[in-house]
């Protein structure tokens, strides 16, 4: 698919636009652009916005900065256009094996070159080396999430602290999963898809199931679609000393196998 068949004329014409701002000299320099998300697949519907990737050729902590740049030209294409143009950028680096997240493997892999003119597609699949990357952060997080809904239920944060324990569940799910090289999941499927990967086919015990469910109902009804960190329902987080619990069940039952399948990966790659 090209881009003039995933987008409309508006749409092509507020992204050739933003492009030209986003390439003027003195901007963060970007080595290539591509078209993802909804409108790259085709599956979009009609408040989808224009998801653009950026590769910038800037140092990975400039990344925040090169990021507000151009997102603040985005914002200035919709305005004028009324076209909700939406950047993601990366730096060079992001794109190496050993540091690709599913996130941007996902959407390299249904993007679609819009510059340099003629580029070819990009190419960045998800590797064991990028599976030990991505699981021993999201471990790292795990780790300090305990002591940090603990603080927030001493001092009354339900809110903090349930969202905090349900993300760390949904990160220990996730790290499960990516060890074995499957990315296409999203926080209430990454749940769902954990259940029925791990515990429905007996390799993790069943115990775990309490804290997947309480999970699941501390996201919102379309699951946080929009929102980075989507919010806590009220039922969640008036039940945030359970989920606290529920993370540490799950915690201490997945953590081990964790670790044994990223020294198996560790050693296959030596």
């Amino acid at each position: 698919m090209s881009p003039a068949a995933a987008l409309t004329a508006p749409e092509r014409a507020a992204v050739a636009r933003f492009l030209r701002r986003a390439l003027a000299p003195g901007m963060p320099p970007i080595v290539r652009a591509a078209l993802f998300g909804s409108k790259a697949r085709g599956d979009a519907d009609r408040d989808s916005d224009v998801d653009v990737l950026l590769v910038a050729d800037v140092d990975p902590d400039d990344r925040l900065l090169a990021a507000e740049v151009f997102g603040r030209v985005a914002e200035r294409v919709t305005d004028d256009t009324g076209v909700e143009i939406e950047p993601w950028t990366v730096c060079v680096v992001d794109l190496e094996a050993g540091r690709r997240t599913p996130m941007l493997v996902d959407a390299v892999a249904d993007s679609i070159p819009l510059w340099p003119p003629g580029a070819p597609p990009l190419h960045a699949p998800f590797t064991p080396a990028d599976a030990i990357f991505c699981a021993e952060c999201l471990l790292g997080w795990v780790g300090a999430g305990g002591e940090v809904s603990a603080r927030a239920l001493a001092v009354g944060a339900f809110d903090e602290a349930a969202r905090r324990a349900r993300d760390d569940i949904t990160r220990l799910a996730t790290a499960a999963l990516l060890l074995c090289g499957d990315t296409r999941h999203r926080r209430v499927g990454t749940l769902q898809r954990f259940e029925e990967r791990f515990v429905r086919t007996g390799i993790v015990s069943p115990r775990v199931l309490p804290a997947l469910a309480w999970a699941r109902a501390a996201y919102p009804p379309d699951g946080g679609r929009g929102h980075e960190t989507p919010p806590v329902p009220a039922a969640a987080a008036a039940t945030a000393p359970l989920g606290h619990r529920l993370a540490a069940v799950l915690e201490a039952e997945l953590v081990p196998r964790l670790r044994a399948r990223i020294a198996a990966l560790e050693a296959t790659a030596t």
